[in-house]
């Protein structure tokens, strides 16, 4: 430190030290990083397809055991007979 900065230089140069430029990169080290975040892109793609899918499949099944549950009530309430007082 300077004998002679004020606080205000100290504090300045305190600041220049806590504040680095980034780090480079070599071109190599680019391309990989791209083509590790692409291929975990692509693998998120997939899961949520995937996802989409099954979802898309539970709704379809729920809705053909809702409309036989359903179609064999109405059959119950058409057999049943109802005796008025």
């Amino acid at each position: 430190m300077c004998l002679m900065c004020s606080s205000r230089q100290i504090d300045q140069l305190t600041m220049a030290r806590l504040l680095q430029p980034p780090p480079k990169f070599t071109h190599p080290e680019w391309v990989i990083s791209n083509q590790t975040k692409y291929a975990n892109a692509e693998g998120e793609r997939a899961a949520a397809e995937r996802l989409v899918m099954e979802a898309d499949r539970i709704i379809s099944e729920t809705d053909k055991t809702t409309f036989k549950v359903q179609r064999d009530v109405n059959k119950k309430f058409g057999e049943r007979e109802f005796i008025l007082p």
